[in-house]
């Protein structure tokens, strides 16, 4: 006797055999995976309480959201078309020293909502914004409320012009940390956990990424940080005479427990190598690098030199939105067009980034990932029987060039059921919508950015010379 069977449906495992089970099934008892296989064997083994028909429909394991900043879904579509910095002054600046602790909790609720709405079962916040004590703890309460595997990354800012209204000391920050961590790490059977996030060079000292490399390893926790994008290079250039990289190289700052995110500034060999010999991972975030037109991280080559990439949105002010499903098939398009080459990346291997990949990218793949006996019931159901979907020839192209976050049927967390039939299961959408916009007006008058939202019809006509340049 099981709690839930899953059945019918085609099982896309992603374990060591990549096995793809066309009429599989999948049993759950307690939080955890018990039997993956064929529907009829399985079906003489296993009874459960719950049974979940799947014909029609694709199962595979959760997505994973190696980065993202939850409080910016309040954000979403402000300040569009501006540059980096522009944007970062328009929008980012102004809007985290007014954030309150209900801003953090409605934020995150909403943020973990659209997350499980578009098949994300783990998502990783770099939570750097604290203007009051115990912004961090909302976020917490937001994920357990919601039922969605969270990793906390808290920030680490203490110095530099950049957030400057949420600039703490170094000791402050820290503590803050190392309360988190015995607070909140490992909680409730590991729905939570607590990583470390000094901010970039520009905005956390030698000394915060000191502090935090210490701390991570006396707790056995994780590292992540804003790193080799075009400004961060520029950044550590500046202050420390060689990119972020080498810098983070020479004070002790790398190893297997650190995940960099971005990394789309213009990469050697040598950063492949250091990549690769410290066992680094990647969180790759296409659409926020593609929306601040900042270039696009060489995830091929990446790839080619066995460094582990993970996907992710990015925050939801400079992304727009949490899909993942989304980040799914601009990651593959991306790239194609990038390299004018349409093997450089496969839709198996953008699933794989997604999952298995994220998984190790944030230290879980012992856990979550793949779908394997023993592993946590971390399960999403994709419908493909739309009208996006259908013709469906290979259910892996389909899930890669045809979905849209519509197409997620039904989400299982820790062995329950999060959404089924798209219907949230443990929080009301609407009353957190509306209290959402209510809380996204509040935020946008207080900070004083009503300005932002005064756009006029801006549609350029560009002469070849402006674009091209005079020949």
């Amino acid at each position: 006797m099981a709690d839930m069977i899953v059945e019918g449906g085609t099982v896309v495992t992603l374990d060591p055999k990549r096995r793809v089970i066309a009429d599989g099934a999948v049993v759950v008892t307690g939080s955890k995976i018990e039997a993956v296989g064929n529907r009829e064997k399985i079906g003489e083994r296993y009874t459960a309480d719950k049974v979940i028909r799947a014909q029609g429909k694709v199962l595979l394991p959760g997505l994973i959201n190696t980065h993202t900043h939850i409080f910016q879904t309040l954000l979403k579509g402000i300040g569009p078309d501006l540059p980096t910095w522009e944007w970062f002054k328009a929008v980012l600046d102004p809007a985290v020293s007014h954030l309150t602790l209900e801003d953090c909790y409605i934020s995150a609720l909403l943020g973990s909502i659209e997350a499980i709405k578009s098949g994300t079962t783990c998502l990783l916040d770099y939570n750097y914004a604290h203007p009051h004590p115990r912004m961090a703890d909302e976020v917490v309460r937001a994920f357990q409320q919601v039922g969605i595997r969270g990793i906390l990354a808290r920030g680490i800012i203490d110095m530099g012009e950049v957030h400057k209204n949420i600039v703490h000391e170094t000791e402050e920050e820290l503590e803050d940390c190392e309360r988190l961590i015995n607070q909140y790490d490992g909680l409730a059977d590991g729905m939570v956990h607590v990583w470390l996030a000094p901010y970039s060079v520009r905005s956390t000292s030698w000394q915060g990424f000191k502090g935090a490399k210490e701390l991570a390893d006396r707790y056995g926790t994780g590292l992540t940080v804003h790193s080799l994008s075009p400004l961060a290079i520029e950044s550590a250039r500046e202050l420390y005479g060689m990119d972020d990289l080498q810098f983070f190289e020479n004070i002790g700052f790398l190893g297997p427990n650190v995940l960099l995110v971005h990394c789309h500034g213009h990469l050697t060999k040598r950063h492949f190598e250091t990549m690769k010999d410290y066992g680094l991972k990647v969180s790759h975030n296409p659409l926020s690098n593609a929306r601040l037109g900042e270039g696009i991280a060489a995830v091929p080559q990446m790839l080619g030199h066995g460094i582990t990439v993970g996907l992710a949105t990015d925050g939801p002010a400079s992304n727009d939105n949490h899909d993942m499903v989304a980040a799914l098939k601009f990651t593959a398009l991306l790239h194609k067009a990038h390299l004018l080459d349409p093997g450089v990346i496969t839709a198996e291997k953008v699933i794989e980034m997604a999952t298995i990949d994220g998984a190790k990218c944030v230290a879980l793949d012992d856990e979550i990932g793949s779908i394997e006996s023993g592993k946590k019931a971390d399960l999403i159901l994709v419908d493909l029987e739309k009208p996006n979907t259908i013709a469906v020839h290979n259910p892996i192209s389909s899930l890669v060039y045809s979905c849209t976050q519509e197409n997620v049927d039904t989400v299982i967390v820790d062995g329950k059921v999060v959404m089924e039939n798209r219907e949230m299961k443990t929080v009301s959408e609407k009353a957190v919508f509306k209290e959402a916009q209510g809380a996204a007006d509040s935020l946008i008058q207080r900070a004083g950015m009503s300005q932002c939202l005064q756009r006029p019809w801006c549609s350029p006509s560009f002469h070849l010379e402006q674009m091209w340049g005079s020949r």
